[in-house]
């Protein structure tokens, strides 16, 4: 074994500064009974393999500036949303998530002491993608998560 420390964190950075940016949009989660929504940042990227399969990857991320019921709160949501993508298959979710879709993966890290940003990331794959990212996140992805998690989204900027 190595002695080497890595940062995980340091690496994800990394990663996603060499994303396919291709939109982004405001959102605002509702966090229950007597909590105000929490409002953030939706980044949507994509990758295309070589064979037209691949995935969009959407980044949800708000700052924590809220006590502790609210951040709980909003940890439910993912939570609840995370249950729901384990058991996203071709057939159920592809009536919401369109043609191809295959599968759901949900990367939410919760919330460290300190932490001034809540990021959670959610990446849908498809079986053929190439050309059809942007139709797909307007008229298949924002809606989908719209009715699955308690959340409003502003319309896409799309990145050029």
């Amino acid at each position: 074994m190595s002695d080497r420390v890595i940062d995980l964190k340091k690496q994800l950075k990394a990663i996603k500064a060499g994303e396919h940016m291709m939109a982004f949009a405001g959102l605002a989660v509702e966090l229950g009974e007597n909590l105000a929504p929490k409002e953030g940042v939706l980044k949507a990227a994509d990758h295309v393999r070589p064979d037209g399969s691949g995935y969009i990857t959407l980044t949800f991320q708000m700052d924590l500036d809220m006590d502790e019921t609210s951040k709980n709160a909003l940890s439910q949501v993912f939570r609840r949303f995370a249950v729901f993508a384990s058991k996203a298959d071709p057939v159920v979710a592809a009536a919401r998530f369109g043609p191809g879709f295959e599968y759901l993966m949900l990367i939410d890290d919760g919330f460290d002491e300190g932490d001034m940003w809540f990021m959670a990331e959610v990446s849908a794959y498809y079986k053929s993608l190439k050309g059809r990212s942007r139709e797909l996140l307007e008229a298949r992805i924002i809606p989908a998560l719209a009715e699955l998690l308690p959340a409003k989204f502003e319309s896409p900027q799309w990145w050029d």
